[in-house]
């Protein structure tokens, strides 16, 4: 399933990015594969454009070494020729897990054929 592929890649750069010394290419590569509208809501509420996301992660590389992030319970709860919605758990080997509720929208030129739209992440326990 490409939004299934995409939600790990996703969090497989992201756990690279946050977890060793990777290459500023990196954060570019996964800066692109969100919409320029992009908004995250963060575990404690705070709501992120996608330059407020893109300038936290530039400060974080490296900031948790040895990161891994595994993708469970992946969800597909709707989707339309505009968009789709999944949900999953964000496993994190550091730090607090998180329950995630995303969207897509489709982009042919985009690495599995879509781009992130909105994250909305709720901290577990």
């Amino acid at each position: 399933m490409k939004i299934e592929a995409e939600v790990v890649q996703h969090h497989l750069d992201l756990a690279h990015w946050l977890g060793t010394e990777a290459d500023g290419q990196l954060l570019e590569a996964f800066r692109q594969m969100h919409r320029p509208d992009f908004t995250l809501v963060t575990i404690d509420g705070t709501q992120l454009d996608l330059g407020a996301l893109v300038t936290a992660l530039a400060l974080a590389g490296n900031a948790a070494p040895g990161l891994t992030i595994a993708i469970e319970e992946f969800t597909q709860v709707a989707q339309t020729d505009e968009l789709t919605i999944c949900r999953f758990l964000e496993r994190h080997s550091i730090g607090q897990s998180r329950r995630v509720t995303a969207v897509l929208t489709p982009d042919e030129s985009a690495r599995y054929g879509v781009r992130w739209l909105s994250v909305h992440e709720t901290a577990l326990g």
